[in-house]
């Protein structure tokens, strides 16, 4: 299993030549944020399998959608594929906490995720946040964004765990992870690799070319959070477009 961190919440996930894209995010502007941070040269737009976990719009996000391979299939909550057919994409899968989707090589668990369910101010659309299990012969848990709930405990044998350790700001808000709440999912779920994502990517554009402290303080918080809970070992740091091979364990 190769894993890549394109920024934010999106990462590409392969199993040989099957490729997985979470919650694509690939524009440099997103409302008020703008991409700080540029990742490495890498190939996201032809996939075969996309998995959207909410609907906010850094998660959720057409214009990012719309750079895609159109005839990827994608699995999303349940009361959003409206949303995605009348983009233009014909295969939509709506799911729910405790479906399991075949889809080509890997089987797909779809596992709880406690974040709002709101699209946004200007939109009446809802639907339950989820997180994903990917099962290629390893598995890989993406859970979105989340906050820590008790039944991460449930997760079993994962591989490599996408854990979210802040956001876009200086405050993350209710429904996110920040770093030590992140270290105590990694408690909780045991994986044999942890790699921090949601942060680094996204700020406010506000003039200044200095970037704001937590921007890069998150990752260097979580790794000295692991240290001191025995869980450093775990720890695989990533920049955006950086990838990783993960060897089987079992």
């Amino acid at each position: 299993m190769d894993v890549t961190w394109v920024g934010h919440a999106t990462a590409l996930i392969e199993f040989g030549d099957y490729r997985i894209l979470t919650d694509p995010l690939l524009t440099k502007r997103v409302a008020h944020l703008r991409r700080r941070r540029s990742p490495a040269s890498t190939d996201v737009n032809d996939v075969d399998l996309v998995l959207l976990s909410h609907l906010h719009l850094d998660h959720l996000h057409l214009p990012s959608l719309n750079k895609l391979n159109p005839k990827a299939r994608f699995l999303t909550p349940r009361g959003s594929g409206a949303l995605l057919r009348k983009a233009g994409f014909d295969d939509v899968t709506e799911v729910e906490v405790g479906d399991i989707v075949e889809c080509g090589p890997v089987s797909v668990e779809v596992v709880p995720a406690a974040h709002k369910h709101e699209r946004g101010p200007h939109s009446r659309l809802r639907a339950r946040p989820v997180g994903y299990v990917i099962d290629g012969g390893q598995r890989c848990y993406f859970p979105g964004d989340t906050d820590l709930y008790a039944g991460m405990a449930d997760l079993h044998e994962i591989d490599v765990a996408l854990l979210p350790i802040w956001g876009w700001g200086s405050t993350i808000g209710v429904g996110h992870m920040n770093p030590q709440r992140a270290t105590q999912a990694t408690q909780l779920i045991k994986p044999n690799v942890v790699i921090p994502i949601h942060w680094g990517t996204y700020a406010p554009e506000d003039g200044r070319r200095r970037l704001p402290h937590w921007f890069d303080d998150p990752p260097l918080e979580f790794a000295s959070d692991l240290v001191d809970a025995g869980e450093h070992t775990r720890l695989r740091l990533l920049e955006p477009g950086n990838q990783m091979t993960v060897q089987r364990s079992r």
